[in-house]
């Protein structure tokens, strides 16, 4: 089957509109890709809380991917973390952040599933922060001859929102994209323009992790190619029913396992001469194994 006859590389009948309703029907749960901007707006509001008790250098130092983590402080949790966290002068950055993950986010999910996208999304989150980071910090060095400085550290959804884009537009390459309702570009003339101007980004000296974004991007189009599957590390709801089930331990008791060897012991006396040659111990060991049986059998019902 070639890519053009598949399904999802058609030309959809109606316009995509930024601010339109997603193409599919109503979930009957909340989406993941939803879950995932009211997470990133309670983060919002706990930085900015922190903020406004004077303490922002604790979110920063703590939450933020800092360069060099590999090799400086090994806070490991910042390469998700990071991913979390927007800037508080600029709340520009968490709605633009947000809108696209939200738009583009609901129709990825609507092929892969809530659980695979989630796996997806904080997947390319670590990834794009960690070789992003990594390749920022490279052209820096070789456009100034020197290294970032030492307050420099990186925040914000855009690697993961990025990977989430160009899926999208592996997925829906000719979907007409609608911006403000005046625009009418095809995706992947809209993902072009994003990664020539984030290229050309990386060499300038900006504020922006243009190399996050294009480790983001890069996420989107190997996860396209390859269709990696990290859902399996995510636990599911049986797994935590299962988990938190009381286990049942089987205890070793020495004399009970005695008794039995000697209960089959008798039984096969019996079985050779008869209950009538049984002696008077033999027949209490019978009666004690007996009541224990029973016991035994009331406790399990």
């Amino acid at each position: 089957m070639g890519l053009d006859s598949r399904d999802y590389y058609q030309e959809p009948t109606p316009e995509y509109r930024f601010g339109g309703p997603p193409s599919f029907g109503a979930p009957k749960t909340r989406l993941m890709v939803t879950q995932l901007v009211i997470a990133n707006v309670i983060a919002y509001v706990i930085a900015y809380v922190i903020y406004l008790a004077g303490d922002r250098q604790f979110i920063d130092n703590v939450f933020a991917l800092q360069p060099n983590i590999f090799f400086t402080n090994w806070y490991v949790w910042q390469v998700l973390t990071y991913g979390f966290l927007h800037s508080l002068d600029n709340v520009a950055h968490i709605l633009g952040n947000m809108f696209v993950l939200w738009f583009f986010g609901r129709e990825v999910e609507s092929v892969y599933g809530r659980k695979k996208f989630l796996a997806f999304y904080l997947s390319s989150i670590i990834l794009s922060g960690v070789i992003g980071s990594y390749l920022q910090e490279a052209i820096t060095a070789a456009r100034t001859g020197g290294e970032a400085g030492p307050g420099a550290y990186i925040i914000g959804a855009s690697g993961g929102v990025f990977a989430v884009l160009i899926l999208y537009v592996c997925l829906f390459p000719r979907r007409t994209i609608r911006i403000y309702l005046v625009l009418r570009v095809r995706a992947w003339i809209l993902a072009v323009g994003y990664l020539v101007l984030d290229f050309i980004g990386t060499f300038s000296d900006s504020h922006i992790a243009h190399g996050v974004h294009l480790a983001g991007a890069a996420c989107g189009w190997v996860y396209f190619k390859t269709n990696w599957d990290l859902s399996r590390l995510l636990p599911t709801a049986e797994s935590v029913r299962r988990y938190g089930r009381r286990r049942k331990v089987r205890i070793h008791r020495p004399e009970t396992d005695s008794l039995a060897e000697e209960v089959d012991r008798i039984l096969a006396k019996i079985n050779r001469e008869g209950e009538a040659s049984l002696s008077a111990k033999e027949r209490r060991t019978l009666e004690r194994a007996s009541q224990q049986y029973k016991d035994k059998d009331r406790q399990q019902h």
